[in-house]
């Protein structure tokens, strides 16, 4: 989905069970993600929200990223969605987008492949437990 909070964003995210928020260190990115947590725990307090951070330089700045999200959600809706993943920085999604193919298919072994391979791994354990 788009980045934001808006009606066909909403609308599009009633029906499923589980949701991913995929964010950059950006602080645009971190108010859409925050905002669209935040409304989307009211509209359906039970969904299943997670977070993969994306563009990260590393892993550790990633988990930097995802702490500042973290906080303002638990801050100010006392929710803490779990982090999925991060994903890093690699020229390879670049070389991968211009010559439109897969990352996976044509990189197999870049950095970002392994940190989305990862959040695929995760993604087929079972939930997690009550938040």
């Amino acid at each position: 989905m788009g980045a934001g909070v808006e009606r066909t964003v909403r609308h599009l995210t009633r029906n499923v069970e589980a949701c991913i928020v995929v964010s950059t260190d950006e602080p645009t990115s971190l108010t859409d993600a925050y905002a669209f947590i935040k409304v989307t725990r009211l509209e359906n307090p039970n969904l299943d929200i997670r977070v993969v951070v994306n563009m990260a330089n590393s892993i550790h700045e990633g988990e930097r990223t995802y702490n500042t999200l973290n906080k303002a959600c638990e801050g100010f809706l006392k929710f803490s969605p779990p982090l999925l993943g991060v994903v890093r920085r690699d020229t390879k999604v670049r070389e991968a987008i211009r010559s439109q193919s897969s990352l996976l298919m044509r990189f197999p072994n870049a950095e970002a492949a392994a940190d989305v391979e990862a959040v695929c791994s995760k993604l087929m354990a079972p939930p997690p437990g009550p938040r």
